[in-house]
């Protein structure tokens, strides 16, 4: 499992690796053009958060496993990032792209 660390908060989000890694390269490539973006995901298993991917908010990504990634699930996430609705995690589409993909968890 990789993390996310978002705006110097001592809770990091735990995500499956191979989602982080496709997350991680979406983020930076937007967050490199000066393309804000919300990104959505869950927290809990009752918990649901968006959060604003900015350039002057800080963000961490820590992927224990490289895995190779796919492009169309990029292609997918960029143009979901891209929408109005930004990028959102929860939604099954994403998870279902990728192999053994366990779900999201806060971690104190």
């Amino acid at each position: 499992m990789g993390l996310l660390s978002y705006a110097g908060e001592s809770k990091v989000i735990e995500i499956d690796d191979p989602l982080l890694a496709h997350l991680r390269l979406v983020a930076v490539t937007k967050l490199r053009r000066g393309e804000s973006f919300p990104l959505t995901l869950r927290t809990t298993e009752s918990t649901i958060e968006t959060l604003w991917m900015h350039a002057s908010i800080p963000v961490r990504f820590v992927v224990d496993d490289e895995r190779e990634l796919q492009r169309p699930l990029l292609v997918k996430m960029m143009a979901a990032a891209s929408s109005a609705n930004g990028l959102d995690l929860t939604d099954p589409d994403f998870a279902a792209s990728l192999p053994s993909a366990a779900p999201m968890h806060a971690v104190a």
